[in-house]
């Protein structure tokens, strides 16, 4: 395989691993905090929230999670 293959292959999988969609168990368990706790971070609009499904059900997107880690990491 061709070095600019491999290149264009890694940054597709990235980008889709990046755009994945995680359930609010998932991004809660990432951002290490209770569902409690992440349903009022979206709600008070410091995390991005997406709903889906006629439940309206809470989907965090793995991208917008990192975005939340770094930007609030006390580190």
């Amino acid at each position: 395989m061709s070095s600019n293959y491999t290149e264009g292959l890694k940054n597709v999988l990235l980008d889709r691993e990046l755009n994945r969609m995680l359930t609010i168990t998932e991004a809660a368990e990432l951002v290490g905090v209770s569902c409690t706790s992440l349903r009022r971070y979206a709600n008070e609009g410091k995390i991005r929230v997406y709903r889906v499904g006629s439940g309206k059900h809470r989907r965090f997107r793995k991208r917008d999670v990192l975005e939340y880690l770094e930007t609030n990491s006390e580190y």
